[in-house]
C-alpha cells in the first residue's frame, strides 16, 4: 500500500510539472503584428525570422510599411523584444528594407573620354 501511495504521489508530481512546463503566457499581439496577420502572412507566434523574411520578401510593399511603423518601437526596445514575435517581424522587415532600391537621380553632368 505504501508503494502504490508513492507511485501516484510521484505521478502527481510529474503531471504537475508537465502542466506548469506547457502553460506560458501569450504574447500581447501588436498593432505591426496584426498589420501583418490581416494581409495574409497567417499567425505569426511561432514564425522564426527567416520565415517571416521569406514571406516579406514575397510583399515587399509590406514590409517596407512594417519598417517605417517598427522605426519608433526600435527606438524604445528592451533586450527581449527582439525575441518577441513583433522583433523578429520587424527585424526581418528592416532587413529586406535595407536593400530597396530608390529613383535613381542624376546631376545632369556628361562626361567625354580623353584628358582636357
Amino acid at each position: 500500500m505504501e508503494q502504490l501511495r508513492k507511485r501516484a504521489i510521484a505521478y502527481g508530481c510529474l503531471v504537475l510539472l508537465a502542466g506548469l512546463s506547457a502553460c506560458s503566457r501569450p504574447e500581447p499581439r501588436g498593432p505591426i503584428v496584426e498589420k501583418v496577420e490581416q494581409v495574409g502572412s497567417g499567425n505569426l507566434a511561432g514564425v522564426s525570422k527567416d520565415g517571416m523574411r521569406e514571406w516579406l520578401g514575397k510583399h515587399k510593399d509590406v514590409a517596407y510599411q512594417v519598417d517605417e511603423m517598427c522605426k519608433p518601437v526600435r527606438q524604445k526596445a528592451t533586450a527581449q523584444w527582439a525575441e518577441s514575435t513583433e522583433g523578429r517581424l520587424c527585424t526581418a522587415a528592416r532587413e529586406l528594407a535595407f536593400w530597396r532600391s530608390g529613383p535613381v537621380t542624376s546631376d545632369d553632368k556628361t562626361y567625354s573620354p580623353g584628358l582636357k
